[in-house]
């Protein structure tokens, strides 16, 4: 993934690499608790293991992080996922378990502009409130009603819509 808008779903380490930083995110503790002298964390392990480029990503991301840590939510214990929430038009989650979904990485991008530039949003599946029904790769809305699955929760604030990858 990048956060310049393009996707590249075919490129299984980059999703490595943002699984890593979900993986940063529970493995952290509560904030303000430290981990000293419990040995090696197994986060920073798995990110050394990963290829040169996958770790600059990770990096990069993790900068990010440090200059806007609120952007991090975590509904693993909800959803499983963790959520990148720029505050911006597009927010991504992340799956915590990607070996056991197909939704992988489901993208949310606020309909609202394409709608007013003539996007027929009726025309887009609504998303089920079942989570990990989603096809991968197909599109479909949510217009604030009733349940939105990856965030376990109805979110009235937006029209979105959505589309799920499988890295795998």
């Amino acid at each position: 993934m990048r956060l310049n808008g393009r996707l590249s779903p075919g490129r299984g380490w980059r999703a490595i690499a943002v699984m890593t930083l979900a993986v940063l995110a529970t493995a952290a503790g509560a904030p303000g608790e430290t981990k000293q002298d419990q040995g090696p964390e197994p986060a920073c392990d798995a990110i050394q293991k990963l290829p040169a480029v996958a770790q600059t990503e990770v990096l990069a991301i993790a900068r990010i992080l440090a200059l806007k840590p609120a952007m991090a939510i975590d509904f693993s214990s909800r959803t499983g996922e963790m959520c990148l929430n720029t505050g911006g038009p597009v927010m991504a989650h992340y799956s915590t378990r990607p070996a056991d979904t197909g939704e992988d990485i489901v993208y949310f991008i606020d309909a609202a502009p394409l709608v007013a530039k003539g996007l027929r949003l009726s025309e887009f599946p609504a998303i089920d409130p079942q989570h990990g029904t989603m096809k991968p790769g197909a599109w479909y809305r949510y217009d604030g009603k009733g349940m939105e699955p990856h965030h376990g929760m109805e979110m009235k604030d937006k029209t979105w819509l959505i589309v799920a990858i499988d890295v795998h």
